[in-house]
């Protein structure tokens, strides 16, 4: 701004217009700190207001174990029966410093009784609003057509893989965290790999700086202002009055 100012308030003076690569390069300078501010302002968002993270899986896989074992006590009743858990259960717990409401839910699959067919239903809907899903694939079994259509489905969702089971034999070669509910075996490394997805970044890095709302609406309006500066230069040359409505 100083800069275009002189250029103004001196032309009599020989100090001429900014060449329009050297003041779009100083513009973009600033824009990508803002940009930087804001991607850390999700992470914000989160330590402010925590994440919903959904345990997705056709029954009998093990999401009631592993919900159990993340929350550190049997919150959900855990059977050889399929389709135990017919309603959401859901815990808060602390991963990494972030705020996690952490939800159980019905087994993913086609069901006749219509008390599961609800549980299931709420189960998608919960699904729907996750900052973060857990697929958990029973690791000691072959797939099922239930497993492959929970994948397709979570397949442009945030999400986690998991392979239960992990102290039985497996059945298949599959992708995913292998985790054992039995033996806490793979436990740390989920919890890492939701820390990561949600914040985007390794666990134990500093807290972000920017967690008010406020803030954040006019850091954009500075970033919108930013890009109009860069879109009249590009343009073509524009008066330096043009720029300097948008910087200021």
């Amino acid at each position: 701004i100083a800069r275009l100012e002189a250029s103004l308030d001196f032309p009599d003076e020989g100090y001429h217009f900014i060449p329009a690569d050297e003041t779009r390069s100083r513009i973009s300078d600033v824009a990508s700190g803002i940009n930087a501010l804001l991607i850390d302002a999700h992470k914000g968002r989160l330590i402010r207001e925590g994440a919903t993270v959904v345990l997705a899986g056709r029954p009998n896989v093990g999401k009631s174990s592993l919900f159990n074992a993340l929350v550190g006590t049997d919150r959900a009743i855990v059977t050889s029966l399929p389709g135990t858990t017919r309603d959401l259960i859901t815990e808060p717990i602390d991963i990494h410093g972030i705020a996690v409401t952490l939800v159980d839910t019905a087994g993913a699959r086609h069901a006749d009784n219509v008390i599961e067919r609800e549980g299931v239903a709420r189960g998608a809907q919960a699904r729907g609003v996750a900052d973060l899903i857990i697929v958990v694939i029973d690791r000691s079994e072959p797939l099922t057509e239930d497993d492959l259509r929970l994948l397709d489905e979570t397949s442009s969702r945030p999400r986690v893989i998991v392979t239960s089971k992990c102290d039985l034999p497996a059945a298949a070669a599959l992708s995913g965290i292998e985790v054992s509910a039995v033996t806490g075996e793979g436990l740390q490394l989920l919890r890492c790999a939701v820390s990561r997805e949600l914040s985007g970044d390794e666990p134990g890095r500093e807290s972000p700086a920017l967690t008010n709302l406020r803030h954040i609406t006019l850091l954009e309006e500075v970033r919108d202002s930013l890009q109009r500066a860069v879109d009249a230069l590009e343009a073509g040359e524009v008066p330096e009055e043009f720029l300097l409505t948008d910087l200021h």
